[in-house]
């Protein structure tokens, strides 16, 4: 999950507090037809070894200028700089990127991918389900098209998703709908966000949809809960 299309700022409110004052209140999930979930502040805040493989192993494939798009308190992004890589963190809310700065990471910008210009990155990378600021299927092309303004010509793109068949392996699927489109609020202490978009996509059509708009797709990893890890390039 990520501050994208959010308002309130309910991530940058939990980041702040936890690195500020140790607040470890935690960030409630709400998903139609699924029941609440909690992200523990604290996750954001996880180390290298405390990163699942998934993440790990993007963190490993990156390579050159990199791209870490809704990097929140910038956990990715520390470990790629401890690495040497040059890396631009961004972020929609204007607290996790405070705390970025904070941290260690003075080059982290408040900006929203999809307006983001006149840079070019050897990796963009999309974890946490980043594809997510996508949306939904009908935006993709949108989405991909933004790659292809910010991505070197043998630049890549490592994402991560879930496969969410899981959740609907006993239930009459609605065909008129992607089962991987999802609409979440979030909260946090007394705030509550507005209802938005959020995209899950399986790896078998990101590969279709993504090959249409001119990309090879790779599957890299994949783990024992429906998540993967994909590289996306040029062709």
């Amino acid at each position: 999950m990520n501050p994208n299309s959010i308002s309130k700022d309910i991530f940058g409110l939990a980041v702040e507090s936890y690195y500020k004052r140790q607040d470890q209140t935690p960030i409630i999930v709400h998903a139609e037809d699924f029941y609440d979930d909690k992200i523990p502040v604290e996750y954001l805040f996880r180390t290298y070894e405390e990163m699942p493989e998934i993440e790990q192993k993007a963190i490993q494939l990156s390579t050159g200028t990199t791209l870490d798009v809704g990097c929140c308190a910038g956990s990715h992004s520390l470990e790629l700089k401890k690495r040497g890589l040059d890396v631009l963190p961004i972020d929609i809310s204007k607290k996790c990127i405070g705390i970025c700065k904070e941290r260690g990471l003075p080059e982290a910008m408040q900006t929203d991918f999809f307006i983001l210009k006149d840079k070019t990155f050897d990796t963009i990378l999309l974890l946490m389900n980043g594809i997510g600021i996508a949306q939904t299927i009908k935006n993709l092309p949108v989405f991909f098209n933004q790659i292809k303004t910010l991505l070197k010509p043998d630049g890549q793109v490592l994402l991560d998703s879930s496969d969410l068949i899981f959740l609907h392996e006993n239930e009459i699927m609605d065909d008129s709908k992607y089962y991987g489109e999802i609409t979440y609020s979030t909260s946090y202490k007394n705030k509550t966000s507005r209802p938005f978009p959020w995209l899950y996509l399986d790896f078998e059509l990101l590969k279709d949809l993504s090959e249409k708009e001119g990309f090879t797709c790779e599957l890299i990893y994949s783990d024992d809960h429906y998540g993967f890890l994909a590289k996306l390039k040029l062709n």
